[in-house]
């Protein structure tokens, strides 16, 4: 039984049983657990269920109530290890439970192994009734991580912002903190309710279309608002510009890169496998840009490995390392303020500056057995379709001189996910036709 993916526990109607069991393997091996959760409506269901399960293994808990995965990141440092109940930016039916570490990072893989082994052997040591442990109440984290991060920032601009919660974890603290950094804020789906009745927790196109007409008709005066876009648990953040366009990820990721780079002198980038070439190119020869496997996991060992500041995936995920190595969606949109005052410019002209390549992605279905032989094959032929070597940093990767194809097992459903990168369309279609028959050639010879 396999219970943590790329990102902790997430499963749709998540059984309450799952949580108790994570709990108390957890209380086998620490002793002091702060715990938190978003606003879904099983949230406290799941929350009660850990509980027991740590209480059940004489553990302490502190309960820090709902705040988003950034709070309860940054208020891991205080305690042994940190739970967060949240499935992110999945739609409502679906809950999870993600495990910090005291430093703020995520788990490792081989750390939740470590969990599902106990829960597997079930190898639990119930304590007697005179060990059983408490769990209290601190009510100080929102205080703490706001201070903390305002501590952080230089914002002397007053900014317009429209910053969209998505009815979700972020609401409790993020619209706060962009009116305490002195802009003018106006509040989208910020009053909590775990159905996500405004729109849903993905901060994708489909559901930003309202958010993106606001900031345009807000600016259609000459006003010069931004959209800031949360998920459900505020660890990610999409940026809208002053035209109303959703941000395109790997132009922004570039762009806050660049101001890193040139504010901190800093000569190392973190990002991941599936980001855009034009990092590379609108960073020049001087920044080494390290890529990792997909997921803040490997974000966040790179940067501690490397010495790096900041490292960001495409989707919005970001870490800053200069504050606390908890992927942090609130602190990236304040800091994307910061970065236009440090650039004097608008948001739509910095990404402007950004290379546009034509992006093309597909999903190939693949049984969960059939995975590992798929790439095996990826790699050994797709040398010869693309002449060139594959890196194998997550999945196979062959970049090209005017593109580059990545063909990688997804970590969360049946299917081999393609995204190739092409200079102009015609590369792009022509990578992608190349990379759908080579898997489709494995499929057929397994």
């Amino acid at each position: 039984m396999r219970l943590f993916g790329t990102s902790g526990i997430r499963m749709k109607d998540l059984d309450p049983q799952i949580a108790y069991k994570v709990g108390f393997a957890l209380s086998q091996k620490v002793e002091d657990v702060v715990v938190a959760r978003d606003n879904r409506t099983t949230g406290e269901m799941i929350k009660s269920a850990l509980i027991s399960g740590l209480l059940s293994g004489g553990s302490t808990i502190t309960d820090i109530g709902i705040v988003p995965t950034p709070t309860l990141g940054f208020s891991t440092g205080k305690h042994q290890v940190g739970v967060m109940i949240t499935a992110s930016h999945n739609p409502p039916e679906y809950n999870g439970i993600k495990l910090f570490k005291r430093d703020g990072t995520p788990y490792s893989p081989e750390e939740e192994r470590e969990i599902e082994e106990i829960i597997l052997r079930g190898d639990f040591k119930r304590v007697d009734w005179r060990s059983v442990g408490e769990v209290l109440r601190d009510e100080n984290a929102h205080r703490e991580y706001r201070d903390h991060i305002l501590k952080h920032l230089s914002i002397s601009r007053e900014f317009n912002v429209v910053v969209d919660c998505a009815n979700g974890a972020s609401a409790v603290i993020s619209p706060y903190l962009f009116t305490d950094v002195g802009s003018h804020v106006i509040s989208l789906n910020a009053h909590l309710d775990g159905r996500f009745v405004g729109r849903m927790p993905e901060p994708n196109r489909e559901n930003l279309q309202e958010t993106m007409r606001i900031v345009k008709g807000l600016n259609q005066g000459g006003g010069d608002y931004i959209g800031i876009a949360h998920d459900g648990d505020g660890d990610r953040m999409v940026a809208i510009d002053e035209r109303g366009r959703m941000a395109d990820f790997d132009k922004l990721l570039a762009v806050f890169s660049k101001y890193i780079v040139e504010k901190t002198g800093s000569k190392v980038i973190v990002t991941t496998v599936d980001a855009s070439m034009s990092l590379e190119e609108f960073l020049g020869d001087g920044v080494k840009v390290i890529r990792t496997k997909v997921g803040d996991v490997a974000v966040s060992q790179a940067l501690s490995r490397y010495g790096a500041l900041f490292g960001g995936e495409p989707s919005g995920t970001w870490i800053h390392g200069d504050v606390h190595m908890t992927p942090d969606g609130i602190l990236s949109g304040l800091r994307i303020l910061e970065m236009m005052e440090y650039f004097d410019e608008k948001l739509c002209n910095l990404l402007d500056q950004v290379p546009s390549y034509v992006n093309l992605r597909e999903k190939i279905p693949c049984e969960e057995s059939k995975k590992s032989p798929v790439m095996k094959y990826v790699i050994e032929h797709g040398e010869r379709v693309f002449q060139r070597s594959p890196e194998t940093v997550d999945g196979a990767r062959f970049n090209l001189e005017e593109g580059w194809v990545l063909i990688r097992p997804s970590g969360t459903e049946p299917c081999i996910r393609i995204r190739v990168e092409g200079k102009n369309s015609s590369v792009a279609k022509d990578l992608l036709e190349k990379s759908v028959k080579l898997v489709k050639e494995a499929l057929s010879v397994l």
